[in-house]
């Protein structure tokens, strides 16, 4: 695994964990299974927007509804950005 991946690997799950209040979030854990709905995938998607400093749509937290699904997406957004 990249640097990249496992940094965003692990500011996607510990902002999971904040959102959703939940403690040990797998890889393949999905979002709305844990009880996330849309106000919190909002708050999800304006939190790793302030941290990682890089646009993620709400749309995008619906399409990868699981850690290892957003942070390859978020890895992939990246590299097309540089």
């Amino acid at each position: 695994m990249s640097e990249l991946r496992e940094g965003l690997a692990r500011t996607v799950g510990e902002t999971w964990h904040e959102v959703l209040g939940i403690d040990g979030i797998g890889p393949d854990d999905d979002f709305f299974d844990l009880g996330g709905d849309s106000m919190v995938a909002a708050r999800l998607s304006a939190l790793l927007e302030e941290r990682l400093g890089i646009d993620v749509p709400l749309l995008t937290v619906f399409d990868n509804p699981t850690v290892a699904q957003l942070t390859a997406e978020l890895e992939s957004a990246h590299a097309d950005r540089n």
